[in-house]
């Protein structure tokens, strides 16, 4: 997306906040502005979604899908400051789109006489093993949609009792008079505990690296997982001599963006133990890169590569991502 597809966004500058200039940055192309809106509204998301699907590992897919629709759409935003609700009203699609499409696939299958597909046994025991507890699960049931979305919307997704009375178009009076009478049904205890299995900081993680990864694959750019974007951002460029570009992205010798995502280092971890180098550099001569990468106190490895007759030089960033050189 370029930034001269911005024009479906209007730039009211009086009307500016930091969150709509993220939603701006991101209609002109910035992934690194939409992955922090993404890890914004991704326990919000979650909360539309499981609302109606009641299965957490569902909605996180339903999240995936609503935050890749967004980043599509975007430029149809008029309203930047409108991106909360937006994203709301995309989630609620989405979700009711899959609860249809679900709700006719269980009747053809009961009428075929089939059992449910493998995918959604996977579901069934992944919601099973994962079930909340149970007296609050049976107290949910008792509400309904509207007084439920208020209580996800509130302890899951964290918002505010005026954004969502807002965002239902309510009254705060309506929305806070409908929260006493669900916290009768729900213990504040179970409430808290049930509420911990949204708001995982780790879970939120992953999410937006599989959100951003999607993205950055789809425009054919490049998408590294770090800890702390400035202290990347100033590796790639005193270490392996890269530039920046006017929007401050890393850009690499083929022309293309590094987009550097910052997650936890559960993820980080989770992702060290992959041998496949996130980027192979072409270099000119492989003992001047050594010496030159060791005098900076980066230590290198050579591997041969089986079946190329090639030896790959293999180091790694300050948060283990492993990279690859080979000589030209």
């Amino acid at each position: 997306m370029s930034e001269g597809t911005m024009t479906g966004i209007h730039q009211n500058e009086s009307a500016k906040t930091p969150e709509t200039n993220l939603v701006i940055a991101a209609a002109g192309g910035d992934m690194e502005a939409f992955a922090a809106l993404v890890r914004t509204y991704t326990n919000a998301v979650c909360a539309v979604a499981y609302n109606l699907l009641r299965d957490y590992y569902l909605a996180q897919d339903i999240a995936q899908e609503t935050f890749l629709k967004a980043y599509r759409s975007l430029n149809d935003l008029q309203q930047p400051e409108k991106f909360g609700s937006w994203l709301y009203a995309i989630a609620l699609r989405l979700s009711i789109d899959y609860k249809r499409s679900a709700a006719r696939k269980f009747r053809l299958q009961e009428e075929l006489g089939q059992l449910a597909s493998h995918e959604d046994k996977r579901y069934a025991e992944d919601f099973t093993r994962h079930e909340m507890s149970l007296d609050v699960e049976q107290a949910l049931q008792q509400l309904d949609d509207t007084s439920r979305a208020i209580l996800l919307s509130y302890y899951v997704s964290e918002i505010k009792m005026p954004e969502i009375a807002r965002l239902l178009n309510m009254s705060v009076a309506a929305v806070e008079s409908r929260m006493r009478r669900s916290r009768k049904l729900l213990k504040e205890s179970h409430l808290s505990e049930w509420a911990d299995h949204f708001r995982r900081g780790e879970a939120t993680d992953k999410l937006v690296g599989r959100v951003m990864e999607r993205l950055v694959k789809q425009a054919g750019q490049y998408y590294i997982p770090v800890s702390n974007r400035d202290r990347s951002k100033a590796w790639f460029v005193h270490v392996l001599g890269l530039s920046l570009d006017r929007n401050g992205h890393v850009m690499l010798p083929s022309g293309h963006c590094l987009f550097l995502i910052e997650v936890s280092e559960a993820v980080l971890q989770e992702r060290a133990v992959s041998r496949i180098p996130a980027l192979v550099f072409m270099i000119e001569d492989a003992d001047r890169f050594c010496r030159a990468m060791e005098e900076q106190g980066i230590q290198t490895f050579r591997e041969a590569l089986p079946g190329a007759g090639q030896t790959q030089i293999l180091f790694f960033d300050p948060d283990g991502n492993r990279y690859g050189a080979l000589s030209v």
